[in-house]
Parts: structure tokens; sequence; C-alpha cells
């Protein structure tokens, strides 16, 4: 009996027993109780518990090393998310200083391809008038030659002139095209956006919208 009480007297005299906080390891399914943290089990998941001996804290084990890289690779996907959203906010911002509903955005559209469409018929009644006096310098130089006579410089350059005034025009009218094209494109980007702004904050990524709520869209623009 005094074996016994002398055991529990140590016990309770000890510096774990004493301390205002202890720290419970399981090593190798074995607990571990100590006054402080060894450097062999910094790594290590562990309990805190006070001097009642009730855990007030768990600690969890540091991440290993195939932890480490699935957590900086959902990091890395989650700050591109939010990039995404940032550049799709701000472009969206722009939008909206423009327009207030779909429908301007298509009447700005039909505004931008009458006016090309004026520019190209410019064009293509430049060239035929351009062509008409084309083919009468041709005649006149032609008829020098069968004169025998030598075709002047100021009717050659004339000529060349014209010439390269038609195949300016020609250009353009290319060069307009392709633009009718491509801002057409654009305006109906733009349009879905703003069927989308109607309903979503700026910078809701087309993506992360249902996918019943995008057709619904799509079919209100038809």
């Amino acid at each position: 009996m005094r074996l016994v009480t002398g055991a529990l007297i140590l016990a309770l005299l000890s510096p774990v027993a004493f301390a205002a906080k202890v720290y419970r390891f399981n090593i190798d399914n074995q607990l571990i109780i100590k006054d402080h943290i060894p450097a062999e089990y910094a790594q290590l998941g562990y309990d805190i518990l006070n001097s009642q001996g009730m855990v007030v804290k768990r600690v969890q084990p540091a991440p290993t090393p195939e932890e480490l890289a699935q957590i900086a690779a959902q990091q890395a996907i989650k700050e591109a998310r939010l990039e995404r959203i940032r550049i799709r906010r701000e472009a969206d911002q722009a939008l909206l200083r423009v327009y207030s509903k779909p429908a301007d955005v298509e009447r700005a559209r039909q505004r931008n391809i009458d006016n090309i469409d004026g520019y190209i018929s410019l064009q293509q009644r430049r060239i035929v008038d351009l062509t008409e006096k084309l083919e009468r310098a041709q005649g006149r130089a032609a008829n020098q030659e069968r004169a025998g006579q030598e075709v002047p410089v100021d009717m050659r350059l004339e000529i060349a002139k014209l010439q390269n005034q038609i195949r300016e025009s020609h250009t353009n009218v290319k060069i307009r095209k392709a633009e009718k094209n491509e801002s057409t494109k654009g305006y109906a980007d733009d349009y879905a956006r703003m069927q989308i702004l109607l309903k979503y904050p700026p910078g809701t990524l087309e993506s992360e919208i249902p996918l019943e709520e995008e057709t619904a869209i799509s079919d209100s623009e038809i």
C-alpha cells in the first residue's frame, strides 16, 4: 500500500503533471505525452491537453510533399480563376459603359454595317469610273501605236496611275469586307454578353453558368 501511494505521489510531482498544458503524440500506435514538442515530433500531428487532461486543441500533421503539391495546384487554379474573373469584370464594365441593353448593341451593329456597306458601294462606283477612264486611255494609246507613233510619256503615266487607283480601290473593298465580317462577330459576342449581364453581375464566367440557363439565354437571342 505504501509503495502504491509513493508511486502516486511521484507521478503527481512529475514535471509533466505540473505543466499548464502537455502534448500527446501517437507514435506507432503508442501514446506519448510531453511537456514540449520534440524536434523529431514537430511534423507529426498531436493533441494539446490542459492540466485536467482534456483535449483543448488538435494539431494536424504537416502535409506530405504530395499533399503540398496538390495544395499548390489547387491554389494556382483558384488564382487563375480569380484573374479570369478580374479580366472579365473589367471587360463587362467597359461594355456597360457603352451599352445599357442588348438592343443597343444591335443598333450599333446595324449603323456600322451601313457605314461599311456605304463605303464599299462608293469604292465599287469608283472602280467602275476608273475602269472606264483606263479603257479610254488605253484606247488612245492603242491608236497612237497603230499610227506608228510612240505613246507619250504622260499617257503612259496616266494609264499606270489609273491601274494603281483601281488596285487600291479593290484592296480597300477587300479590307472593309473583312472588317465587316470581323465586326459582325464582335457585335454578336457583345450582344450575347449583354444578354448574360441582364441576369448576372459583371465578372460572371460563362463556364460557371448552369447549362440550362445558358441555353435559355441563347434561345432568347433568336
